[in-house]
């Protein structure tokens, strides 16, 4: 009897099926060219995205060379890359800075680099770059402040510049004459590699570490 039920009920279910199909087949057609279409377009926007960047990435490199022939005209081929907008316009902001730097403009450099640090529409690694580099052109023109200036937002735990902006405190800290206070910031970055040796989780490079020992041993004279 069971079987009976089950095969009536198969019926009753095929009978349904073709009813609906009946009734809604050029719906579900539509909606199946809907689907193409729409995967037609995902793959057409993927396309003309890839051939966007590659366009882009090449007036990036035409730029950098025409920056390297000629160094005078730097400023305005980055500028323009720069005003254009694109994927590498942020990278041109970092080459801009780097050109100012060969010219010898450091102030020009620290200028551009410190913009991009409070750049609020910059990307937050970006901007943490940007404060990093700017802080040591700061603290080679003799701007102790400006450069902890820049690092500060830099030094909270979780902060992936942390090491490297707590470095540059210890460099501010000596050079303004503050001994003691460059030796604590230096015994504290020593502190966390010996850690994170121990938890086997170290992330300070090798020449930062290095950097620390040498400061450490000038510090202790």
């Amino acid at each position: 009897m069971a079987d009976i039920f089950q095969e009536v009920d198969e019926d009753l279910r095929r009978d349904t099926a073709s009813a609906l199909w009946a009734k809604y087949q050029n719906l579900v057609y539509g909606l199946v060219a809907v689907i193409i279409l729409g995967t037609a377009g995902v793959t057409g926007w993927q396309i003309y995205d890839r051939q966007a960047r590659e366009k882009a990435g090449a007036a990036y490199l035409g730029a950098l060379q025409a920056a390297e022939q000629d160094p005078k005209s730097a400023t305005d081929v980055l500028g323009q890359l720069v005003h254009a907008g694109g994927p590498f316009a942020d990278i041109a902001r970092f080459d801009l800075a780097h050109s100012a730097l060969k010219a010898g403009d450091k102030k020009g450099a620290l200028d551009q680099l410190t913009g991009m640090a409070n750049d609020g529409a910059l990307a937050a690694p970006l901007k943490g770059a940007a404060a990093l580099m700017g802080a040591y052109v700061a603290l080679d023109l003799g701007q102790a402040d400006a450069a902890v200036t820049l690092v500060k937002p830099l030094t909270a735990d979780g902060q992936p510049y942390r090491l490297s902006a707590l470095e540059v405190t210890g460099l501010a800290a000596f050079a303004a004459g503050d001994k003691a206070g460059a030796r604590k910031i230096y015994q504290d970055l020593e502190e966390t590699f010996k850690k994170e040796d121990a938890a086997g989780i170290a992330t300070a490079p090798s020449n930062l570490r290095n950097r620390v020992t040498i400061m450490l041993d000038r510090l202790a004279e």
